[in-house]
């Protein structure tokens, strides 16, 4: 007797494969040791829509580099550390356990990487991008050995096209010219016709995490350049959030207003680990390795601001950013100030931030009113109630995009750099943050954190509760997905 699947074999057929699907993909979930969270969220996606999600985790579900990149990374990576940590004795290195409101972060991250903090800097806030734009045109019409930028965006057109038309300059006059560039974040820039013309006039342009969906076996597909870092002259150093974009002119048509950003531009020996950070990404993508400078014997600042520079990303020492985060927040005594475009905690921020304010600290949170990725506004919305019921204040930026990221802690210590409070930085973008002790910068930056609250609504719980129910479900249908964004 012959079976056909008319005989009632067919939905049999499909049950076993829908469990074999949730054994072996499920499995090779739960085997990977993710945050719980994360866990639940992809083995709930499997099971409800199994081939979307595990078309989704195969694609995205793993942080994955690829071998050979995983290799080159692990190289490189020793020789960063090499490079910025090899006398700990130094005048310049900041010791473990020094004295000093930063000194659990530093030790966090020393700890975790073995990267010091580096005292003998100066340090200025740029708080917008007409004065990051101006500094920076003049730095690079100053410089004489090396110019070397990262960014995620890269877009011509208004006053970029000046940055440009400098850097074209300096190369004329001898100096290294070297930028690099995110794949997706800048797209349109690296297929665009004046690139080739750019590269003509000797400006070193290079793609990072090139993105081609053939490559999708070989490694993660969405991980992301997401550092700002300029480097001129191996002393003269910038990060924040800034991408190079003219904001008058940069995604004018998404309905947010125009994007406000701030930057931190240093000078002093810090510039040389961000300048190891450049050489490591660059040999990522070129193979090329870049002979490192040590960091000076001579005080220039004396003693100058105390800074740590840390990079993160899935192939650097994974949960550190994450642990700093909480040391920060768990550090704060007082006042914990944070802004940040995209805010999507996991269950550990969550937390620490609910306990700081119950603790009798002010913590406020600044963000847009309005962003430009759905998901994340949404699945951000829905962890207002339980920071506001907590008494965490919560200030709706009206303004504009708000895209400044920082954390200042007590008015006495700032992060500041390329993190979005959100699963995808902590996880998968490649990051900067500068860890800097300084008065001064402080209160420059915690009188920028005024403007903002000047021109944002703060939540009161009461209005917050009346949205309507239609919201609410929304916002609890993304928040599903808040371990995945």
């Amino acid at each position: 007797m012959t079976l056909t699947l008319q005989d009632g074999w067919y939905p049999i057929i499909v049950f076993i494969a829908y469990i074999l699907v949730i054994v072996l993909i499920g499995g090779r979930v739960l085997i990977r040791k993710k945050p719980i969270g994360v866990t639940l969220s992809w083995i709930l996606l499997i099971i409800v829509l199994p081939v979307v999600g595990v078309g989704l985790y195969l694609l995205f579900g793993e942080s994955y580099v690829g071998f050979y990149r995983a290799r080159r990374a692990k190289y490189a990576f020793q020789r960063f550390v090499e490079t910025v940590s090899t006398d700990l004795q130094h005048p310049l290195v900041i010791p473990q356990q020094f004295d000093d409101p930063a000194s659990p972060l530093w030790d966090q991250t020393f700890g975790a990487m073995k990267l010091p903090a580096v005292r003998g800097n100066s340090v200025s806030l740029l708080p917008d991008a007409d004065s990051a734009l101006a500094q920076l045109l003049h730095d690079i019409d100053q410089a004489v050995n090396s110019i070397h930028m990262e960014f995620y965006i890269c877009q011509l057109g208004g006053r970029v096209d000046g940055i440009f038309a400098a850097l074209a300059k300096a190369v004329s006059r001898g100096v290294d010219v070297r930028v690099m560039c995110d794949s997706v974040g800048s797209g349109q820039f690296l297929r665009s016709d004046a690139l080739d013309s750019l590269r003509a006039k000797g400006i070193r342009i290079e793609e990072a995490l090139h993105a081609n969906l053939f490559r999708v076996l070989l490694r993660r597909q969405d991980l992301r350049m997401h550092r700002k870092i300029i480097v001129v002259d191996r002393w003269i150093s910038y990060t924040g959030s800034m991408n190079l974009v003219d904001p008058v002119l940069f995604n004018k048509d998404a309905g947010v207003g125009q994007w406000i950003d701030l930057m931190v531009r240093v000078v002093g020996p810090v510039s040389v680990p961000m300048k190891a950070i450049l050489d490591y990404d660059w040999y990522m993508e070129t193979h090329e390795e870049v002979s490192h400078t040590a960091l000076p014997t001579k005080l220039e600042v004396d003693p100058g601001v105390p800074i740590q520079m840390v990079p993160s990303g899935p192939a650097i020492a994974k949960e550190n950013l994450l642990n700093l985060l909480l040391t920060a927040i768990y550090s704060a005594r007082t006042t914990l100030d944070i802004t940040t475009p995209y805010f999507v905690p996991d269950d550990a921020i969550l937390t620490a931030l609910k306990s700081a304010a119950q603790r009798g600290v002010k913590v406020r949170i600044f963000l847009p009113i309005n962003n430009d990725s759905f998901l994340a506004k949404h699945a951000g919305r829905s962890f207002f109630d339980e920071l506001l019921v907590s008494g965490v204040h919560i200030f709706p930026f009206k303004k504009g995009l708000l895209h400044t990221k920082c954390v200042l802690v007590d008015n006495r210590v700032a992060l500041v750099g390329s993190v979005n409070l959100d699963m995808r930085s902590i996880w998968l973008n490649f990051e900067i943050t500068a860890v800097i002790s300084d008065a001064m910068l402080c209160q420059s930056l915690a009188s920028v954190i005024q403007g903002y609250q000047l021109v944002s609504d703060k939540l009161d719980l009461q209005r917050w509760r009346s949205r309507s129910l239609a919201r609410r479900i929304l916002e609890n249908a993304t928040r599903l997905l808040s371990p995945l964004l």
